[in-house]
């Protein structure tokens, strides 16, 4: 598991794009490698769906004039999200190695994962 000053960098780097709460937890039970793996697990799961911005830039490029110069540009808004968001996700996955123990390492990898249909 990581020293507590790469963590701090990790959960500051997300808090913008996470709850409070979540930070609160990030930072109040830092030392518990258990917690830890769900809090990367929850924050996964989190930015692995469209966030506000990219919501309602969706919608309002989908309520603006087809093919207008508005339209394209909250598109232009939306792919921006998606990236900075994708690129967020990136980040914590590669990261999570460092900031888990090595036997809770398999753990995150198989909770990502999307379930295998049976």
């Amino acid at each position: 598991m990581t020293n507590p000053e790469t963590w701090e960098f990790f959960v500051v780097r997300l808090e913008p794009h996470l709850s409070p709460e979540w930070t609160r937890y990030a930072r109040e039970h830092a030392g518990q490698g258990w917690i830890r793996l769900i809090l990367l697990v929850d924050a996964h799961n989190q930015l692995s769906n469209p966030r506000v911005a990219e919501k309602v830039a969706m919608t309002m490029a989908d309520l603006a004039v087809g093919g207008s110069d508005e339209a394209a540009g909250w598109n232009e808004l939306t792919e921006k999200a998606r990236d900075e968001r994708i690129d967020l996700v990136a980040y914590l996955v590669d990261a999570a190695p460092q900031m888990l123990s090595e036997e809770l390492v398999p753990l995150f990898g198989r909770s990502i994962e999307p379930a295998s249909v049976l």
